[in-house]
């Protein structure tokens, strides 16, 4: 018996003492500051590749092609930004801050309603097999259509304006959810749908408790490219459905107008705003979920 207690001892010992100092921590938590650093720097590096793409383009152009109209930089884009986020500049007598607000909030209005029909259509696709096989037809059709394909028919339902433009950004990013998120509650494995049906968990339960926290990282990835494919979408479809109001709707009056400086303000604008959105939201939460479900490095 003290033959097994001795190195057992020790050994918990050993334990309780790497515990108490703290290293495994101090450890967890450097590598977690090491790679948001890592991902910044990695991001920056990015960003600062596509405004040099960029700065290559327009020199080129100015220097070689120009006829008329300069093809704004990347230095000009930012002091018009600037001047229309101060007040200097407004588009249509509109200040900049309401055009942007007015897409942000068509925006959360289409996605969010997209996120409510795409969950439900998600989860009964998921969970019954007659309706994944009958139901993935018609939503693959969906996904097939392009955005602007919808014009004519939110024509003819909404006519021109608000509505038809929160129509567009809806039907765009209904499939890519149902899809992810079907295909996520799929994926849960076999045996834990027969223990959760031996334990007596109620079909709420076993839904809430057991397939949507396996399905979670595919949810949210289901979220990004919506998220993607409904801000695309809504800069289109202000151009076209006849706003007078918005980001789009900016590009489009600034181009009419042969003002390129502030349509490539408004562009930026537009890449600034999605990159928020996915780095600094969806980004974060599909790490935290990853980790929680053991598909992702603490």
């Amino acid at each position: 018996m003290n033959l097994l207690k001795s190195p057992f001892s020790s050994r918990d010992n050993r334990i309780k003492e790497e515990i108490l100092s703290g290293e495994d921590v101090v450890s967890t938590s450097g590598v977690r500051a090491w790679n948001l650093v890592r991902k910044m720097i990695v991001f920056l590096i990015g960003v600062c590749f596509v405004i040099l793409i960029w700065y290559f383009a327009a020199w080129y152009y100015n220097t070689y092609m120009m006829y008329a109209l300069r093809f704004p930089d990347p230095t000009s884009a930012f002091e018009r930004l600037y001047g229309l986020w101060v007040g200097d500049y407004k588009i249509s007598g509109v200040e900049f801050s309401d055009h942007i607000i007015a897409s942000l909030r068509r925006w959360v209005i289409g996605f969010s309603l997209a996120f409510l029909i795409g969950l439900t259509i998600g989860v009964l696709m998921g969970v019954n097999e007659k309706i994944y096989e009958f139901g993935s037809v018609p939503i693959t059709i969906l996904q097939m259509i392009p955005g602007l394909a919808w014009f004519p028919v939110t024509i003819l339902l909404f006519g021109f304006g608000e509505e038809s433009a929160i129509f567009i950004i809806s039907i765009t990013v209904i499939s890519p959810i149902a899809i992810s998120i079907a295909n996520g509650i799929r994926r849960v494995p076999s045996v834990y749908r027969r223990l959760s049906a031996m334990s007596g968990m109620s079909y709420t339960d076993n839904l809430i408790g057991v397939l949507i926290p396996f399905a979670a990282l595919d949810i949210v990835t289901g979220l990004r490219i919506g998220m993607a494919n409904g801000w695309r979408m809504l800069i289109s479809a202000e151009m076209v459905v006849g706003v007078i109001i918005g980001l789009g709707y900016s590009i489009d009056a600034a181009v009419a107008l042969s003002n390129y400086t502030t349509a490539f303000a408004c562009i930026v604008v537009i890449c600034i705003i999605g990159l928020v959105i996915d780095k600094l939201i969806l980004s974060p939460i599909e790490s935290y979920v990853s980790t929680k479900t053991g598909l992702g490095a603490e």
